[in-house]
């Protein structure tokens, strides 16, 4: 996907650009020339590049590629009606409304994960971080069948990207697009996050839980001197006038 931070625009429009692999040459003739037909239709303006598009348009019989990264470009496979695969897919002989809308729904996912800067690898979240949907997306969230899909898989359990992914069939692009539109809409929950209340303020709550310093043993009064007695209570106790042990 394109790197940039932002789309160019045509006008107001943003300036998206397709590749083409795999395709007989009168297919990929016929589609090139139909998303030239459309463009005073589609709400992006869509360009043919050789490599390193927004959009890869392949054949149906073109590899599907199970270890693609999660930041890959969306795909649109095209193909027979009868050998339809998972994912975004237009049946032969082409329709120009069914390109038209497949091209909107495709560009607006494309926009929309540039602005999110879901086009950067660090930005997307790991294949087993596990979320929560916290409750039933509104309507403008559900816009496609897929998505109500994906919000079907993710109710009532955790789920995690890569889980999704293996139970949808979509395309990794697609997943991450609605996992984006769930947490910008508050709707989505990390299960890791968890507040973490320091020992100091736990303390500070209950001060009757903090360690209580060791109580000082009593002092060990100072041994006192035995009393000598003085003379003339030795002189008394010599002539008996004392008893003795008298101070």
């Amino acid at each position: 996907m394109s790197t940039a931070a932002h789309p160019v625009v045509k006008g107001q429009r943003a300036l998206l650009s397709f590749s083409v692999e795999g395709l007989p040459p009168r297919e990929e003739l016929l589609f090139k020339s139909l998303v030239r037909l459309l463009d005073h239709r589609t709400h992006q303006h869509w360009a043919w590049r050789a490599d390193q598009a927004d959009l890869r348009v392949v054949g149906q019989d073109a590899p599907a590629d199970p270890n693609a990264p999660l930041h890959a470009v969306p795909v649109l496979a095209v193909g027979q009606a009868d050998a339809p695969r998972s994912g975004h897919f237009l049946a032969l002989p082409l329709h120009a409304e069914a390109l038209e809308r497949t091209l909107n729904q495709l560009g607006a996912m494309v926009v929309h994960a540039r602005e999110l800067g879901l086009a950067a690898a660090d930005t997307a979240p790991a294949d087993d971080e596990e979320f929560r949907l916290l409750r039933w997306p509104p309507v403008a969230l559900l816009e496609t069948p897929q998505r109500i899909r994906l919000a079907t898989l993710m109710t009532g359990q955790p789920t995690s990207l890569g889980v999704l992914r293996q139970r949808s069939g979509l395309a990794a692009q697609d997943c991450l697009a609605f996992i984006a539109d769930l947490r910008r809409s508050g709707l989505l929950a990390n299960v890791r996050e968890a507040v973490q209340v320091p020992q100091a303020a736990q303390v500070a709550q209950h001060p009757s839980d903090a360690p209580q310093p060791a109580a000082a043993a009593p002092a060990t009064p100072p041994a006192r001197d035995p009393v000598q007695p003085g003379l003339l209570a030795r002189i008394r106790i010599r002539l008996g006038l004392l008893p003795v042990g008298h101070p």
